[in-house]
């Protein structure tokens, strides 16, 4: 091939090239959310996943962690989940085939290659041998205006910060769900505690009503009815070490366990703190990454706009080449010429305004979505109060109280003051007020770990762990 054909050649890729270039910014990753950053120490990259993923692959796994053993903490617990959940898997998946499509979008068109051969026969005067030909060698190049190149990328890269969001959304659902299951295992243990308590103080009351009936100072009666009694404490307590395994089984579920192995949940079911004030919940409410996300998704929704109105712009095609000429005259010619869409018809207005559409459409989700967590605030707020004012009633009073005339009235029981009856009414008031207790410190944990997962931060009015006050023993 000639050096000026070659030269020529060159010339057209590198404009076709150089006006489809663009730069390679970076995605700006959102941060996690405070909690998770608290959970797991410091920022963390999208779920490692067992090996790479050559030809994009679709065989991965995320890596195993070991069952843990003996006393489990809470932030044991939150640091498992948020590594080993099988949940976040996809997730992470995602972002690295969104890095894959803005790969794809920052390549521009390939050039073509054009071989054409004329007047290699024909008929009457036309007619001539192969050596009479002509060949002729192009290149085309379709050259993208209007920037298309560059918006597609910004698109592409808007989809990758928006995969990060889905990301880190999911992972603060895993951490809320895995301090709700949590708490659930606190409060199974403590109901088993005091079903296992309340065995001991039917069987206690049992052997006194055996002991009276023996001396004759009661019927018979009485000592079947406390039997009866002794049983139902009996199945209460095995119900409730039943309920202890499903909850455990639940709580080990969110590393990828199916047979929990730790021996007990180490934690304060009630280690219960002030309630921030309903402002203050709102206002963390930007934490919260369902609204924090429509940023980018916003950003994204007009990068398509423009780049649909990019579309608009028609790109040229330019082509150069070199033409032999065959047997008898042995010289070669250069060619040149360059093409262009005719827009007789608007190429891309369904596209468009499709875009602009989904603008309006997104901009109308985002008001929504805001409304929807202010709402789910205020509600979560109440019940964060209520259960944080029934907590500290029922410790200052009702629980007092109930202990006092039980122990007054088992007292007076064996001295004869009081009936059978009397003491039941006493033991079930105490025991209700113990159980409306675990309900409702388990209410408070509930309601705190909502309030976490739409705000994103903590929802105590105190720093650290120490609460209002430690909930009573069995």
């Amino acid at each position: 091939m000639p050096r000026r054909l070659s030269q020529s050649l060159s010339a057209c890729l590198a404009l076709g090239l150089t006006a489809c270039a663009t730069d390679q910014a970076k995605m700006t990753r959102p941060p996690p959310p405070q909690l998770v950053q608290d959970a797991i120490g410091t920022p963390s990259p999208p779920l490692p996943v067992s090996a790479p993923l050559p030809g994009l692959q679709p065989a991965t796994t995320i890596a195993r962690i070991p069952e843990p053993i003996g006393g489990l903490t809470l932030q044991r617990a939150l640091s498992l989940a948020l590594v080993g959940n099988p949940a976040l898997a996809p997730y992470s998946i995602e972002i690295r085939a969104a890095e894959a499509r803005t790969l794809q979008a920052d390549r521009p068109p390939n050039p073509e290659m054009d071989v054409l051969g004329e007047d290699i026969a024909g008929t009457g005067p036309a007619k001539r041998a192969l050596g009479g030909s002509q060949a002729t060698l192009a290149l085309a190049q379709v050259v993208e205006l209007g920037a298309k190149r560059a918006k597609r990328v910004r698109l592409a890269r808007w989809g990758e910060t928006l995969a990060a969001w889905d990301y880190e959304t999911r992972r603060l659902d895993v951490f809320v769900g895995t301090k709700r299951a949590f708490t659930d295992v606190l409060a199974a243990q403590r109901r088993l505690k005091l079903a296992e308590a309340t065995l001991r103080l039917e069987r206690q009351l049992a052997n006194a009503v055996a002991e009276r009936a023996r001396a004759g100072q009661v019927s018979p009666l009485e000592e079947s009815r406390a039997q009866v009694l002794l049983s139902g404490g009996q199945v209460a307590r095995d119900k409730a070490e039943r309920e202890l395994q499903v909850t455990r089984s639940r709580l080990a579920a969110f590393w990828g366990g199916t047979q929990p192995r730790f021996q007990e949940a180490l934690g304060d079911l009630g280690d219960v703190a002030p309630v921030q004030p309903l402002p203050a919940l709102q206002r963390m409410a930007a934490d919260n990454p369902d609204i924090a996300r429509w940023a980018a998704e916003m950003n994204q929704r007009e990068a398509r706009v423009a780049l649909e109105k990019a579309k608009n712009i028609p790109d040229p095609r330019i082509v150069v080449g070199a033409r032999r000429y065959g047997y008898g005259v042995g010289e070669t010619a250069f060619i040149a010429g360059f093409s262009i869409p005719l827009t007789v018809y608007s190429i891309n207005e369904g596209n468009l305004r499709d875009a602009q559409l989904q603008v309006a459409r997104g901009q109308a989700q985002q008001q929504q979505v805001t409304q929807q967590v202010a709402a789910a605030i205020a509600q979560t707020h109440e019940r964060l109060t209520s259960a944080y004012d029934t907590v500290r009633a029922l410790r200052r009073s009702t629980l007092p109280a109930a202990e006092t005339t039980f122990n007054g009235i088992s007292t007076g029981y064996r001295e004869g003051k009081f009936s059978f009856l009397e003491v039941l009414d006493a033991q079930r008031a105490l025991l209700d007020a113990r159980a409306q207790l675990i309900d409702a410190e388990a209410a408070y944990q509930g309601a705190s770990a909502d309030a976490e997962r739409l705000t994103g931060q903590s929802s105590r009015n105190e720093p650290g762990r120490g609460g209002a006050g430690k909930g009573a023993a069995p």
